[in-house]
């Protein structure tokens, strides 16, 4: 009966991501399994018959964990080596605690409970929920079936036990925070507009020498609404809209005067304003100023929409394909602007094949040579090599006329089909061997030396953090991208509207996922 999913591999495949992803739905309280649903529903049918594994077609798990790891580079690289200065100690505080956990999960695991190295580094990686560290396990192991093992028991681990951690930091009522260097940007944007009752310079009012609120439209006394292209000194009886965070925004209407009866981008006689999709590629990794819509057309960039993220359009803000960019403008220009940024849907999921090879070869490339350390082999594989090297290339953004990132959508859509094809893959070859072990006192061992080093591996960090004066919020966010779950990070931004959760995930993010990688190279070699 269960031939059938041996004879028929790519309906397999494709059957279990379907099942997985309607099982990772399913909530229980705070936890979603997400596409993690794909492994184990592919480990439930792998472990039907013995033949399904072998069946399962060669190569597709490394596409699927290439796109994955490049698109999750390309994405992250501009927030790590922003953050590179600022949080440096932060991040080797996280590079400490990790090595740490590796060095307990090798002794206990290995040294007295005499657990293969394979077994551990899967479960390592399960700990640590980092699929591109599965892959480097299965890389450097002589049965791909066991880390997949390992990494099915301490995956589940992970989840739960990081929530319960970050519920507890978001339950800690005494948390300074003296050393953060508080939030990048507003988690949400506001546009008020304020009539002026005192006489002012614009880049005297609060937030603005700081780039948090800029001036959208000024309306000077008797005078007509227009495109407020550095408000300059602003006298009672004028008017101008504010954008900024909350807090901001209201420090700036508290200097300026109160908030007015009519908000001037509701009159569209003079300026007009719209949201313009950016798809001219010849713009993609310039900065807000660099597009001199000032100059061009009388125009100016308020706020950029990116994903699900309202960015403040800071002249330094550099932009990238399918970001949405509010524009006020002169109404008689708005078609220009629109023809001049794109504006085009259709473009939206175009990729460019030219640099996605382009990168994804240079990464399989710097992947290949390895280093030799007694029994162990050191390299980054296909896992860290484009992951590395997307990270570099999404921090540079373009390169002449190529551009490297993806539009938003392009690497969301890329980014999902390659890691649940991964996963499929992984769970179908290894789920007779998951049968075998896992449920067994050897799976019993392994889940006990999992539990202890997760729970250490979590608490060295949240240590760090506070340890190192960072905040309630952004310590949540370190924790998330410390284990690299987007669930935690979900749950997170749940218990904290502040900006540090999300801007703490970036930080750590792909450090973690590259240290993970080589810290399981070694402990497969026990």
């Amino acid at each position: 009966m269960w031939q059938f999913f041996a004879d028929h591999p790519w309906v397999t495949v494709f059957s279990v991501i379907a099942a997985g992803s309607l099982l990772g739905l399913a909530r229980l309280g705070p936890i979603r399994l997400g596409a993690a649903g794909v492994l184990f529903v592919g480990l439930l049918v792998g472990a039907l018959d013995p033949d399904i594994g072998p069946a399962v077609p060669a190569g597709v798990s490394v596409l699927g964990l290439a796109l994955y790891v490049y698109t999750v580079g390309l994405e992250s690289g501009p927030a790590f080596f922003r953050e590179l200065k600022p949080e440096l100690a932060v991040m080797a505080g996280a590079v400490v605690a990790l090595v740490i956990t590796a060095v307990v999960v090798g002794l206990l695991g290995n040294r007295v409970l005499g657990i293969s190295g394979p077994y551990l580094a899967g479960g390592f990686a399960g700990i640590g929920t980092t699929t591109p560290g599965l892959a480097a396990a299965q890389a450097a192991s002589d049965d791909p079936a066991q880390p997949a093992v390992g990494y099915a028991i301490g995956y589940p681990l992970a989840v739960v036990i990081t929530i319960l951690f970050v519920a507890g930091v978001a339950a800690v009522r005494s948390w300074p925070g003296r050393h953060d260097p508080g939030e990048d940007l507003p988690h949400r944007l506001e546009t008020v507009t304020v009539a002026v009752r005192t006489t002012v310079d614009w880049a005297r009012v609060p937030g603005v020498a700081r780039g948090r609120v800029l001036a959208s439209v000024v309306q000077r006394a008797g005078g007509q609404p227009e495109v407020a292209h550095g408000a300059g000194r602003l006298a009672p009886g004028d008017r101008v809209v504010v954008v900024g965070g909350p807090e901001q925004v209201r420090a700036a209407v508290a200097a300026l005067g109160d908030p007015a009866d009519e908000h001037l981008l509701d009159r569209r006689d003079h300026i007009d304003y719209r949201r313009v999709l950016l798809t001219n590629p010849d713009l993609a990794g310039r900065t807000v100023a660099d597009l001199a819509l000032a100059d061009r057309f009388g125009a100016l960039v308020s706020r950029v929409r990116r994903g699900d993220r309202e960015l403040l359009a800071q002249d330094d803000l550099r932009l990238q394909l399918d970001d949405r960019l509010r524009v006020v403008m002169p109404r008689e220009r708005s078609d220009e602007v629109s023809r001049y940024l794109g504006d085009t849907e259709a473009k939206v999921s175009e990729v460019s094949a030219i640099s996605l090879g382009i990168g994804l070869a240079l990464g399989f490339l710097i992947g290949i040579p390895s280093l030799t350390l007694g029994s162990t082999t050191l390299s980054l594989g296909t896992a860290a090599g484009p992951l590395l090297m997307a990270m570099l290339l999404g921090w540079l953004r373009r390169t002449g006329p190529l551009v490297w990132t993806l539009p938003t959508r392009a690497n969301l859509t890329l980014r999902q089909i390659g890691l649940l094809l991964f996963l499929a893959c992984v769970g179908l070859t290894s789920g007779y061997a998951f049968r075998q072990n896992a449920f067994s006192l050897f799976g019993l061992k392994l889940l006990v030396v999992l539990l202890i080093s997760a729970l250490l591996s979590y608490a060295l960090m949240a240590l760090a953090a506070r340890l190192l004066g960072q905040s309630r919020p952004r310590t949540m966010g370190l924790l998330a991208g410390y284990v690299g779950n987007p669930a935690i990070t979900a749950y997170a931004n749940t218990r904290s509207s502040d900006a540090r959760v999300n801007t703490g995930y970036s930080t750590l993010f792909a450090l973690a996922i590259l240290v993970k990688i080589v810290c399981i190279q070694l402990i497969v070699g026990l």
